[in-house]
């Protein structure tokens, strides 16, 4: 090959350091022309072409013409960098060797070179403690990334690092970039889905980078959350059929809130609650929210107690005992904590809701009170609202039978499930427990010897005499000043229970008794459900009573509950 005109052979150190510091160490074999391009020459004085020549430490590559090559790649395979040395254990980023004669080709990539200067391709690589991902083409893998069915998340552009045990919000694979679709046809998360993803959500990306999916709840940082076929960390409101084991095949994983395919109570069974999507992990505790949209209970806030996510709620198959005007009522008192009152017992219905007022528990076969914060109360409430009105109540505030309706005499007044026994103006005959006892407006027990107006309609008499027991229930009453028809309890009882034409009962077909003799307790609740008691005739003539629901809601001939 003919040569290029020389510099001469022999260099001075002042002519060395001219050269530039680029080659201010290179072999007698180099020279520099007049164009300031570096060539290579060997001991035969030809100039080497199409190969690597070696200075230092470093490689440099002659082309074609015997011109060092810089800022280039070298058979698609090794890259020299402005100085024309090779890169080893370096990065850099630039075109791809195909993009020079393609134009279509689409902009810079990041490339690593190995200790051998040759890019990475095909394989993964930790490097500087993070592991990054190469095609085919050795170009960093970014973004959503699918490897052996497994999905990763390799940051932005310029990025590249495998996400390792780290959430991270994110648009769906595919949403925003069309090489994610392998990561999307994996996780069924394409515009074609049965079950499309959300357009957006957060994705966790545990050891190893592999993001965690089809799993029934996932512990991150000591609290757990759940996550969606797709990926997607599920929040609020979930439907967890997979994770309870009944899954049709219409869902194979848990799933948000509303959707379900048939959505209605029965749902219930398979919804767990999360935080808000900011948040996410699993619930504990009281939360003020809406009901779920696959229970069709979303319509107003309420208040719920959460346990591992599960709610606190009655059960449908034994805590319900009449209807109302929706259907069945289902209470139930569980045991849980709060921060004003420590553990105490709060009543909830079938789908977790925390309820307010006068409840009965089927559980418990009482009465029990609950303010509108939902908190229990004990002793004394002035006015407890009925169906029929408002009354005096009295909750037992000793161990026990805690906040139940209490019943009996306590201090001179006499009790029904709680509701305080009075008369409206004067005094009133009422059967409690098998007696008859006599209270007045107040609801004190009277007991004296003297003449009473007692107002029960068929008596509706002053000074009539009444004879009492030593425990001060009624033992007789003598009309007309004690001067005229006397009548034992037991007589005053049976002319208290006539039957009825409509119901074949001693009560009517609204659960009433005719009180023209003695008045029978009750309490009036649930859309006109009634409490009370249930009498049947003995072979003797007396009755047993028992206290019993009578469900207005129901056929007559199926109302005692």
């Amino acid at each position: 090959m003919k040569k290029q005109t020389k510099l001469v052979a022999i260099l001075s150190t002042a002519a060395l350091l001219a050269m530039g510091a680029s080659m201010t160490s290179f072999a007698a074999g180099w020279e520099k022309d007049d164009s300031g391009i570096w060539h290579y020459y060997d001991s035969d004085d030809n100039m080497v072409t199409s190969e690597w020549r070696k200075d230092g430490t470093s490689w440099f590559y002659l082309d074609d013409d015997g011109d060092m090559l810089t800022m280039s790649w070298v058979d698609d395979e090794s890259y020299v960098n402005e100085r024309g040395k090779r890169l080893v254990n370096s990065w850099i980023k630039v075109p791809s060797d195909d993009s020079i004669d393609d134009p279509g080709e689409d902009g810079d990539h990041w490339y690593y070179f190995d200790s051998k200067g040759r890019k990475l391709t095909s394989t993964s690589k930790k490097i500087n403690g993070k592991t990054y991902y190469f095609d085919e083409d050795g170009r960093m893998a970014t973004g959503w990334y699918e490897k052996d069915g497994n999905v990763y998340y390799l940051g932005d552009e310029d990025d590249g690092t495998r996400k390792d045990n780290q959430w991270l919000w994110l648009e769906r694979p595919g949403n925003a970039d069309e090489d994610d679709n392998a990561a999307a046809n994996a996780l069924d998360c394409t515009d074609d889905s049965s079950d499309p993803c959300d357009d957006e959500g957060w994705y966790y990306f545990g050891s190893g980078g592999k993001l965690t999916r089809d799993t029934d709840k996932k512990k991150v940082n000591g609290r757990y959350y759940y996550f969606n076929e797709h990926g997607q960390m599920l929040y609020e409101w979930i439907n967890d059929r997979k994770v309870s084991g009944a899954a049709p095949g219409s869902q194979s994983n848990a799933a948000l809130d509303g959707n379900a395919a048939t959505p209605g109570a029965s749902q219930i069974e398979h919804m767990i609650y999360a935080n808000v999507v900011e948040e996410g992990w699993r619930a504990d505790g009281w939360y003020e929210i809406s009901g779920s949209v696959d229970t069709e209970t979303d319509d107003d806030d309420h208040w719920y107690f959460f346990k591992n996510g599960k709610v606190k709620r009655a059960d449908s198959a034994k805590d319900a005992r009449v209807k109302d005007d929706d259907g069945l009522v289902y209470v139930k008192r569980i045991k849980v904590d709060s921060q004003k009152m420590g553990k105490q017992f709060y009543a909830f219905d079938e789908y977790g809701r925390n309820l307010t007022g006068l409840q009965y528990s089927p559980d418990d076969q009482g009465f029990y009170y609950f303010n509108e914060s939902g908190y229990p109360v004990f002793g004394k409430v002035a006015s407890v609202d009925c169906d029929d009105d408002s009354y005096e109540f009295f909750f037992n505030s000793s161990k026990g039978k805690k906040g139940q309706g209490y019943n009996g005499e306590k201090s001179g007044y006499l009790y029904f499930n709680g509701k305080k026994l009075t008369a409206d103006d004067e005094n009133r005959l009422y059967f409690y427990n098998d007696k008859i006892y006599l209270v007045n407006s107040k609801g004190k027990i009277q007991k004296g010897k003297k003449g009473y107006n007692i107002e029960n309609s068929s008596i509706s008499e002053d000074k009539v005499s009444v004879e009492f027991n030593s425990d001060s229930s009624v033992k007789s009453i003598t009309l007309d000043e004690g001067k005229g028809t006397s009548y034992t309890a037991a007589q005053l009882l049976a002319m208290s229970l006539n039957t009825d034409s409509t119901t074949s009962d001693y009560v009517d077909e609204d659960g009433r008794y005719d009180d023209a003799y003695v008045t029978i307790p009750f309490i009036q609740l649930y859309d006109n459900n009634v409490y009370t008691y249930r009498f049947i005739n003995k072979k003797d003539g007396s009755f047993d009573a028992s206290e019993m629901w009578y469900d207005v809601h129901e056929k007559i001939t199926n109302r005692w509950k």
